[in-house]
């Protein structure tokens, strides 16, 4: 799933491939760091669901580390091999959520109706995003200044969650969960904007071959924040998620 010379080509570029495995360090740190006292602490041990999803989850998190690693060393052949586990991967973290999503209406949660609302269509809204940018980077496969801008992209998704967690349970002045959800999204935007503004600079200014993956994300992500307060207020969505819970 990858070009023979997307290496040689981003290293004379002055990119530093090489290293762009510690990014995916760092998001799986922060996930970590995030989830793991849900999973120990006062709100743990989980149900088995998420459990499983927490393992495809991790697993989609290492597979970015382990393929940007191989893709910065050259190992082109393995790469490939390797990308195809994520046909396995991808689709399991989706379900899995889904799930998780699907049980939570019917489940005694910790959350207060209206948050657990806000929660499902930030969910919801999220796997789509995320197969969104799955799909495309599938497809441009054989494009690899967009392939990889687009699984790459997958991380910012999965950090929105883990940074509500960290933040919420670390910063008492930001008010919880609840009030952590605005600083997630914002931490995660500002990086998509330095991204897109260093592809600018780097490249010449915006070009769809780069601007397209982040500009995606971006746009799906401001689009979620911008709703995502409403759901508790539309009497459809709490019907539709009712539906879909067997509740």
């Amino acid at each position: 799933m990858s070009n023979p010379c997307y290496a040689s080509s981003f290293t004379r570029r002055g990119i530093g491939v090489k290293h762009l495995f510690w990014a995916f360090v760092l998001a799986l740190a922060v996930t970590v760091f995030g989830f793991w006292p849900t999973t120990v602490g006062a709100f743990g041990p989980p149900d088995a669901i998420r459990i499983v999803h927490g393992l495809f989850a991790v697993g989609w998190m290492v597979l970015l580390i382990v393929q940007s690693w191989l893709i910065g060393h050259r190992q082109n052949r393995t790469h490939r091999w390797i990308g195809w586990t994520s046909l396995i991967l991808a689709p399991g973290l989706v379900i899995s959520a889904l799930v998780v999503v699907l049980t939570s209406q019917g489940a005694v949660s910790h959350f207060p109706p209206d948050l657990l609302l806000i929660l499902d269509w930030i969910d919801l809204w999220s796997l789509f995003l995320f197969s969104v940018l799955y799909v495309a980077g599938i497809l441009a496969r054989r494009t690899m200044s967009l392939h990889s801008r687009w699984l790459g992209s997958t991380v910012f998704v999965a950090l929105i969650p883990a940074l509500g967690r960290a933040y919420g349970m670390n910063i008492e002045a930001i008010g919880g969960l609840r009030g952590s959800l605005h600083p997630s999204y914002w931490t995660v935007e500002v990086i998509l904007i330095a991204l897109i503004v260093r592809d600018a600079l780097k490249h010449g200014g915006f070009k769809a071959r780069y601007l397209t993956p982040y500009a995606v994300t971006l746009a799906g992500l401001l689009a979620m924040e911008w709703t995502m307060f409403m759901a508790p207020h539309w009497q459809w969505f709490a019907d539709f998620t009712g539906l879909i819970s067997g509740t």
